[in-house]
């Protein structure tokens, strides 16, 4: 098999979580959305500070150039322009070229930081996502939480860069602006500003429409986002049942909903710079008015008039940048709560604090002491207690919805349990740091998901759980092949184009049901686990190949616990122990020939069984 190439869903589930400059190791989710986003330029505050200095100095040449012109024009009307004119010429070129180098510093600089704390924020967010339990994403939908990792993080990012620049920028340059025009002519000064500070009510005003408005931009993005997920997921079902222009047609109403959100923003948006610059362009007005009319009356010269409307065409950027600034600041604000309302999100499903069990010394002793198990108000397990000896097998059988998913999924913690109810070799489970128990058990659920990538790559998801003397790719190899052999893959990788290098696209398609579910069983082989979870997870294939692959798996577990569950009974009557699950409670315990003749619950499903010809005596 070719080397490993981390991809799709593989490379996520991989992903290593290394920042630029570490910050990751010092931020976990609650301490970021306790400090907000600028706590993540933290780790790149030298890069910030040399671009605000760049920044400093590009506003400061910009606001030098107003001072040489106006010395320029003194130069041009005085005695001698010849000598005067080309030094103030020279001065305005070097200024020119050395603000354009201090620009661009400036901008790579606190650009590339933005950049740093977006990888930084995107990891973060990401690996808190895998950190939280199945629940979470019972109530989220899957388009909404990507739209959250996307889109949010990079309006998130647009805050840090231009946002930033324009803060640093339009404060020094007002300020110093400022000072400068009124040592020029404080009168001047006075009536140029007069329209200024309607400016500051306009965009108080306009910062919370755009707000509103991008709150609801991204809630419907989000669902968009999650309705086209869920349609080209389930692309073969709208197919069969013609649905194509029904959910086109869906589709069409959720993005008109979306143009209007984003028509309506970006209305509002395209209104601010507009009104923001008329205002501007009315104090310039009032400049030339009642500037001529000072330098008719002699207070200034001309010269200084032309100085100050330089100082005054100065403001008109920051003025109109002030609008994209707003928006930019209320658009991340938006993108952040939503950021922020993931990071608070913490696990129902607490870590434990216990060192780890070590593999080798682990036996896979499973006790359960009167286990109940609620999801929301709904009882679904009550007062359940089983011993699942090393080295044996036990198997779980009910009619549905009995609660034999739950039960076995509270295994790996998947569901929640409470203290003292489940135990691994005398430890509570819930003591145990959970990735040293799910390292511990091989799950093979009913619904097998593979990842976009070829099937050893799948397989090998399940190898790279467990050390491997040497660690080599023969080593890799082999303990793919094994698991492979014992997941009964044997034939259909001989008929695969490509054997183990079939890709067998997304989700899976390309294989059958039952296929997909042998890559899933040999996934949790692969991790040559110390308890075996099998829920279902050969439904799809025909008895007689359930049979042979539980018999070679006879083989493989010998030293390792076993937990099947199958509604086919012809499965499970070699078991040492079959428990009987009815209305969430343990109704029967035992052998198959025991079961069989307390003529109870067991009895009546193997018969029934038998009369549909499921299984044969």
């Amino acid at each position: 098999m070719r080397a490993p190439a981390r991809i799709g869903g593989y490379l996520g589930a991989r992903v290593r979580l290394v920042s630029f400059e570490g910050s990751l190791e010092r931020c976990t989710a609650e301490e970021l959305a306790a400090n907000g986003p600028w706590h993540l330029l933290r780790p790149y505050r030298s890069r910030v500070l040399a671009a605000c200095i760049m920044l400093l100095c590009t506003a400061g040449l910009t606001l030098s150039l107003p001072k040489v012109l106006g010395n320029t024009i003194e130069a041009l009307i005085g005695p001698d322009p010849e000598g005067q004119v080309p030094p103030l010429a020279m001065w305005m070129i070097g200024i020119a070229i050395v603000g354009a180098g201090t620009r661009i510093a400036s901008r790579v600089l606190l650009f590339n930081a933005a950049r740093m704390a977006e990888y930084d924020l995107r990891s973060i967010v990401f690996r808190h996502l895998l950190g939280l339990d199945s629940g979470y994403y019972r109530e989220n939908t899957t388009g909404d939480v990507m739209s959250r990792l996307t889109n949010d993080v990079q309006t998130v990012r647009a805050l840090w860069g231009p946002g930033l620049l324009n803060i640093v920028n339009t404060s020094f340059l007002v300020t110093v602006a400022l000072v400068l025009m009124l040592q020029v002519d404080p009168v001047l000064t006075a009536w140029a500003l007069l329209p200024y500070p309607s400016m500051v009510i306009l965009g108080l005003g306009f910062g919370k429409r755009i707000y509103k408005s991008s709150r609801q931009v991204q809630a419907h993005l989000g669902a968009l986002s999650s309705s086209i997920q869920e349609d080209l997921t389930g692309i073969s079902i709208i197919k069969s049942y013609n649905l194509e222009e029904n959910r086109a047609e869906n589709f069409a109403k959720s993005s008109t909903a979306l143009l209007h959100h984003n028509m309506a923003l970006t209305k509002v948006r395209g209104q601010l710079v507009p009104t923001l610059g008329a205002v501007a362009a009315l104090g310039t007005v009032v400049m030339l008015f009642v500037g001529g009319r000072r330098v008719i009356e002699g207070h200034i010269t001309l010269g200084q008039l032309i100085e100050f409307n330089a100082y005054l065409a100065a403001l008109v950027w920051p003025t109109l940048a002030m609008g994209w600034m707003i928006s930019l600041l209320q658009r991340g604000r938006a993108s952040w709560e939503r950021l922020a309302v993931v990071l608070e999100t913490k696990p129902q499903i607490a870590d434990g604090e216990s060192p780890a069990l070590a593999p080798e010394s682990t036996r896979g002793d499973v006790e359960i002491r009167n286990l109940s198990l609620s999801l929301g108000e709904r009882e679904i397990l009550s007062d359940i207690s089983l011993r699942l000896a090393p080295g044996t097998t036990t198997a779980i059988v009910g009619r549905t919805g009995s609660g034999k998913s739950t039960l076995i999924s509270a295994l790996p913690r998947l569901n929640g349990v409470s203290d003292g109810q489940i135990f691994l070799d005398g430890h509570d489970i819930n003591t145990l740091p959970l990735e040293s128990l799910r390292s511990l058990i091989g799950f093979a659920p009913q619904e097998a998901f593979l990842f976009s990538t070829s099937i050893g790559e799948n397989i090998r998801f399940g190898v790279d759980r467990r050390p491997l003397p040497p660690n080599t790719e023969a080593g890799y190899q082999g303990a793919i092949e094994e698991a492979a052999r014992y997941a009964g893959l044997s034939r259909e990788l001989i008929a695969l184009p490509d054997g183990l290098d079939t890709v067998v696209g997304e989700r899976g398609i390309t294989l059958s049901g039952g296929q997909r579910q042998r890559v899933a069983l040999a996934r949790a082989l692969a991790t040559q686990p110390k308890v075996l979870v099998l829920d279902d997870s050969l439904s799809s294939v025909d008895a007689e190949t359930e049979r042979e692959i539980l018999t070679h798996l006879g083989e493989l577990m010998k030293d390792r616990t076993s937990i099947i569950l199958s509604h086919r009974l012809a499965a499970v009557r070699s078991a040492d122990q079959i428990a009987v699950l009815e209305g969430g409670k343990l109704v029967e315990l035992g052998k198959h020939e025991e079961l069989l003749a307390k003529a109870g619950v067991y009895a009546e499903i193997y018969d029934t069984q038998l009369r549909e010809g499921v299984l044969v005596e």
